[in-house]
């Protein structure tokens, strides 16, 4: 009996212990960071079921080739002008991806000089178990103009009166507009063992892109030009799938593994195999007093550094989110309608952060 409930209340205080990882924007992409891959096609991955608890071996992956990516800041970066919201620049393959990363998430705003009408979310944050968010619809790049023979080849002169109900003889040219949008779920927690035999707390991140293709043809009357004018043909949906793998490990700021779906398939697995990160990372525990602890109302936060950065992130022992604020020297935590129990208080400041557990009685 006493080894039945020993076990029961070590099995308890081990999904207490992981049900606190959550994912914020202090855990991923810092500029100075860089990430190295690897691309592993078509390995045997087992995903299993959503759920807590669960184990994921990627420790046969293997690919020869590596690459790197490499997180900047957007300043001296060739498109830095068209970006003017960017924080970070992503350089990988002789690419430029802007970002703008904040609290609620990381949102790609273009590449190179083709800049989004929208940003389209990268990844939201904070992840936690459980947790759902939909981006969208946004475009998912400029408008395309068709004309010549690529044009003819798919939509000759002949269909112009089917488009036009009899009215227009001539297609001129051809728009075709998609959008996008992104639902990300984080379905499953559990301990993703890599290649290299390290093991670590994650959480998997399911992400469904829904593409909707529109397309427009120009006609022209070409007996009395009053027809002449954009008319809707049609258009097509797609649908891509991926799994991140995240970890607010702070040896890993870049996905643990993202995989490329085909229907249940995986069609390949790109994972970490390595970083050098940058030096933005946990602070001492002293550059913040909290207090009291426990407490019944409330909990004063006070530091030795102001700052308009300062900024503090409270989460339930679920995982889950309760109250953030920003604030300069010190601020007081309202406790007073939340549940008894222990909570984590996450500090913010611009040299990086602190965790503080909170009693709330």
């Amino acid at each position: 009996m006493k080894k039945t409930l020993l076990s029961i209340l070590l099995s308890i205080s081990c999904i207490l212990s992981f049900a606190q990882v959550t994912v914020t924007h202090m855990d991923i992409m810092f500029a100075g960071d860089e990430y190295y891959e690897k691309t592993d096609n078509m390995p045997p991955i087992i995903l299993g079921s959503p759920g807590g608890n669960k184990v994921w071996n990627f420790s046969f992956l293997n690919a020869l080739d590596q690459d790197t990516v490499r997180i900047v800041s957007p300043v001296g970066t060739p498109y830095e002008n068209s970006y003017p919201n960017a924080t970070l620049c992503m350089i990988e393959a002789g690419s430029y991806t802007y970002l703008e990363k904040n609290t609620s998430g990381v949102y790609i705003l273009g590449q190179s000089d083709t800049v989004l009408s929208n940003p389209s979310m990268f990844m939201p944050l904070p992840l936690t178990y459980g947790a759902t968010h939909v981006d969208g619809p946004v475009a998912a790049g400029d408008d395309e103009i068709y004309s010549g023979p690529v044009l003819d080849w798919y939509y000759p002169d002949t269909l112009a009166p089917l488009f036009t109900m009899g009215m227009a003889h001539t297609i001129d040219s051809a728009l075709v507009s998609a959008v996008i949008t992104n639902t990300f779920d984080v379905d499953a927690w559990g301990t993703v063992t890599m290649p290299d035999g390290n093991d670590y707390d994650a959480l998997r991140v399911q992400v469904e892109s829904d593409y909707t293709y529109s397309v427009s043809i120009y006609c022209t009357d070409t007996l009395t030009g009053a027809a002449s004018g954009w008319y809707p043909s049609g258009g097509d949906t797609d649908i891509s799938n991926q799994i991140f793998f995240m970890s607010n490990d702070p040896n890993v700021r870049s996905p643990l593994a993202s995989l490329e779906m085909d229907s249940i398939y995986v069609e390949n697995a790109t994972f970490n195999v390595g970083s050098t990160l940058s030096s933005v990372n946990t602070i001492e525990a002293s550059t913040f007093k909290v207090y009291p602890i426990p407490a019944t109302y409330n909990v004063t936060i006070e530091t030795t550094k102001p700052s308009k950065d300062n900024s503090y992130e409270l989460f339930n022992i679920s995982g889950v989110l309760v109250d953030k604020q920003s604030f300069n020297q010190s601020t007081q935590v309202d406790l007073s309608q939340i549940a008894k129990g222990t909570y984590v208080l996450k500090i913010h400041c611009a040299d990086g952060y602190v965790n503080k557990k909170v009693i709330v009685e």
